[in-house]
C-alpha cells in the first residue's frame, strides 16, 4: 500500500532533493489521516507513463512490455485488499505503508508479480524479475535485512531469480543489454509513479537513467519535467480511498498533469 498523507509534510528545502527520499519521507510520516492507494494501481500509473514517454534517448516499447509494467505489482493485490478491509472494518486498522512490510511479504509478492508478468511474455517476466533482483540486492548490500533468517530469504529469492532471467533470456530475441534498458525504464516509471501517488511536496531531481538526470517541480498536483522526458499535457488519475473513511469522504480520484 501507498500512503499519501492528507496533510502531506512540508517541503525540506526549496532544492531539488532526491525523489526516493521525498517518497519515504511520506511513507514514514507521523500522520492520522491517509489516501490510500493501491500498489496494483501505481503500476498502472506507471505503464501509463511509460506509454508518455517522448524522450528520444528512452527505449521503445511494445504492448507486452507496457503489460508488464502495468502488472509488475500484481502480487500485492491480495495484501493490499485485505488491508482496505481492515482498514473498513468496525474496528479498523492502520495500513501500513509497503516500506514497513516484513521480508517474508514482500518475497512472496515480489515472486507472484514476476509469475504474472512471465505468462505476458518472457521479456516482461525478464524486466520484473530483474527490477525486484536489484531491489532485493541493494537491501543485502544496504545491510537492511540484518536479521539471518531476513538475508536467507533474500539470498534464495536472488538464487532463483538468477535462474528464472536465464531461462527467460533464452525464450525472446532481446539481447541482455536491450532487456537491462528496458529494466532501467521500468525502474524510472516506477520511482516517478511513487512520488506522484505519495503526494510528496518536494521537488525532486532523479538518478540518471538513459543520460537523462531528471528534475520535477512540483506545483500541486501539476508537475514540470525538465528536461521534457513526457508529453506536455498529460493528465493521470488514480484511484484513493480515504482512511479513515468518513460519512462525507471515503474516496476521490486525484487528478495529475504534467505541465
Amino acid at each position: 500500500m501507498i500512503l499519501r498523507p492528507l496533510q502531506p509534510p512540508s517541503r525540506t528545502s526549496d532544492e531539488f532533493v532526491s525523489a526516493w527520499e521525498a517518497v519515504e519521507r511520506t511513507q514514514t510520516a507521523n500522520c492520522e489521516s491517509w489516501w490510500l492507494i493501491t500498489q496494483p494501481s501505481h503500476a498502472a500509473l506507471a505503464a501509463e507513463i511509460a506509454a508518455n514517454i517522448t524522450a528520444s534517448e528512452f527505449p521503445q516499447l511494445d504492448p507486452k512490455i507496457l503489460q508488464a509494467i502495468a502488472l509488475h505489482d500484481a502480487g500485492w493485490g491480495i495484501p493490499d485488499a485485505q488491508a482496505i478491509m481492515k482498514s473498513r472494518s468496525v474496528h479498523p486498522h492502520q495500513p501500513q505503508s509497503f516500506v514497513a512490510m516484513p521480508v517474508a511479504q514482500f518475497v512472496e509478492a515480489w515472486t507472484q508479480s514476476i509469475e504474472t508478468c512471465q505468462s505476458t511474455s518472457p521479456a516482461g517476466g525478464y524486466i520484473v524479475s530483474r527490477h525486484f533482483y536489484r531491489l532485493a540486492e541493494h537491501r543485502v548490500n544496504a545491510a537492511q535485512a540484518a536479521d539471518k533468517q531476513d538475508r536467507q530469504k533474500l539470498g534464495s529469492f536472488l538464487a532463483a531469480e538468477e535462474r528464472r532471467q536465464k531461462r527467460l533470456a533464452d525464450k525472446q530475441s532481446l539481447s541482455i543489454d536491450q532487456l537491462e534498458q528496458l529494466t532501467d525504464l521500468l525502474q524510472f516509471c516506477d520511482l516517478l509513479s511513487l512520488y506522484m501517488c505519495s503526494g510528496a511536496p518536494d521537488s525532486v531531481v532523479f538518478p540518471n537513467y538513459f543520460g537523462v538526470e531528471l528534475l520535477v517541480k512540483n506545483n500541486g498536483e501539476n508537475y514540470a519535467l525538465k528536461p521534457a522526458v513526457l508529453k506536455r499535457g498529460a493528465q493521470f488519475t488514480i484511484a484513493a480511498l480515504r482512511y479513515p473513511a468518513t460519512k462525507e469522504v471515503s474516496s476521490k480520484e486525484i487528478q495529475i498533469k504534467i505541465e
